[in-house]
């Protein structure tokens, strides 16, 4: 599903007066000046902001420059939600065009409605359903000591892990959606406290992608209308794909024993947690991580010393078909009516 949008919206309109951010020299002459955020309000108490931007040559602003989160603003949650963006976009423009008294022109509405602007990022998540909560959680224990990207291991934070957090381009967060809702700030609007939500949420396990300006660019998808919903899904799994996370396989005695000698005591010291990054030569830790590699042993995910047993699936997980949106979402209006024309099939 799209999740946070960061968009350059046409509009033609008066200035917004939200004030403005200045840099004052020491002689009182203003530096420079940016034009503050304002925040829209949402029908469940859920904000996006927007500020102008560009200017017309007679006194007009351009654009609004949009961002926020267009599944909460509609929708009250990001639980489940819509690959279609132009459509999310559309009716997230018309609301905050009608709070803020602005008419945009019949050509910025057409730009639009056919996503012709300019993203600066964009967020899609998916949930994956584990058999319970706990298995979430020990997906994540064991994600944390046994995956890396090219970004390297992950960073942990509030029980979220974060694979390339900083990074100008793209990153990964993990985490269990469950206890991200009793969060305050991510908590449910109280008139969806009494709905299916939270129980379905409850063995979820949610990895989101962000994708930035910089790799929007080089992908050539920083266009809206390059963001087809069956192309959404396949971008995410592309960069899910990155995850290195091979379920390590302890080797029998029979095996271990048929190792090369060379080899055995390098896989007796992994599997006693050691890092062997720092206790070996480079060309032989290469060298053994690639005669490793063949038995299902990557000695670049270093085994953790408090929890060696590994039973969560890792690899199947980033596999699975994400969670499909249940049939009640429809029924009860809780999921965006785009969501409908999704390529996956709702589901009791």
């Amino acid at each position: 599903m799209i999740d946070w949008v960061s968009a350059f919206l046409p509009c033609i309109h008066p200035p917004l007066n939200a004030g403005h951010v200045c840099k004052i020299t020491p002689g009182g002459e203003v530096e420079w000046s940016a034009p503050c955020r304002m925040v829209v309000e949402g029908s469940f108490e859920k904000n996006v902001t927007v500020k102008s931007h560009g200017s017309d040559g007679n006194g007009n602003a351009t654009h609004l420059f949009f961002s926020g989160n267009p599944s909460k603003f509609l929708q009250g949650h990001n639980i489940f939600g819509s690959d279609d963006l132009v459509a999310l976009m559309v009716d997230t423009f018309d609301v905050v065009c009608q709070h803020l008294d602005l008419i945009p022109t019949l050509t910025d509405i057409s730009q639009v409605r056919v996503g012709d602007y300019r993203l600066t990022r964009l967020d899609i998540n998916y949930s994956f359903e584990l058999p319970s909560r706990a298995d979430v959680l020990a997906w994540l224990r064991a994600a944390e000591f046994k995956s890396k990207t090219r970004h390297g291991r992950p960073s942990s934070k509030g029980g979220s892990l974060y694979w390339g957090k900083g990074s100008k381009r793209w990153l990964l967060t993990a985490y269990c959606k469950a206890e991200e809702v009793q969060v305050p700030k991510h908590r449910l609007p109280d008139s969806l406290l009494d709905t299916p939500l939270i129980p379905w949420v409850d063995n979820k396990l949610r990895i989101e992608l962000r994708l930035c300006k910089k790799e929007l660019d080089e992908l050539n998808l920083s266009m809206a209308q390059s963001w087809l919903p069956h192309n959404v899904m396949t971008t995410y799994f592309d960069y899910l794909k990155r995850l290195n996370m091979n379920e390590q396989i302890a080797l029998s005695t029979e095996e271990l024993m048929n190792l090369p000698q060379r080899l055995r005591s390098t896989y007796v010291l992994w599997k006693d947690g050691h890092d062997l990054r720092s206790t070996m030569a480079k060309n032989t830790y290469y060298r053994h991580r690639k005669e490793l590699m063949e038995y299902g042993i990557n000695i670049d995910l270093r085994q953790d010393s408090m929890d060696r047993s590994n039973v969560v699936p890792l690899v199947r997980i980033l596999e699975a078909v994400p969670a499909q949106i249940p049939t009640w979402a429809f029924d009860r209006g809780l999921v965006h009516s785009s969501a409908s024309r999704m390529p996956l099939r709702a589901v009791s």
